[in-house]
């Protein structure tokens, strides 16, 4: 069982690839989305700056609105190819690390929306994953970390 915590979390400049997909099309779609992004951010003379991310905007149904990215490091101002560079929000947020397969992630979130519940808090409307090991090896092992921001 993760541990929930309540943090401060920064803001950040991010470099995203923004749609609305079916939710089945979402491995696809990252995978995509990760190598576009990244491609742009280094044609732009910036590097990544953190692990892959899913910033969801708004909850699932059929499709989600999502979007794809990395923080940036390095002076990038612009990017092309479709690529936006905005500011993802900071503040208080809720956040566990999840270790399993990205299909049980969901059952996470549920706890995790649970325990915001449980503290008196609501979680805004767009929360987002962190990749923090690659889709490789023992599934079992991976770990993504879930931030919500709460009020």
């Amino acid at each position: 069982m993760p541990e929930f915590t309540l943090d401060e979390v920064p803001a950040a400049t991010v470099a995203l690839l923004r749609r609305t997909v079916p939710v089945t099309d979402l491995t696809e779609f990252f995978g995509s989305a990760f190598a576009h992004v990244a491609d742009a951010v280094a044609e732009a003379g910036g590097r990544v700056g953190g692990p892959p991310f899913a910033w969801y905007h708004g909850m699932p149904g059929e499709t989600v609105d999502v979007s794809a990215g990395f923080e940036v490091a390095g002076d990038v101002h612009e990017t092309g190819g479709g690529v936006a560079l905005v500011e993802r929000p900071g503040g208080r947020g809720a956040v566990a690390v999840h270790v399993g397969p990205y299909d049980t992630v969901a059952d996470t979130w549920g706890r995790l929306l649970g325990w915001i519940t449980a503290q008196g808090l609501s979680p805004e409307a767009e929360v987002w994953e962190e990749y923090l090991d690659p889709p490789e090896g023992d599934p079992s092992t991976w770990r993504t970390r879930i931030v919500a921001l709460v009020s």
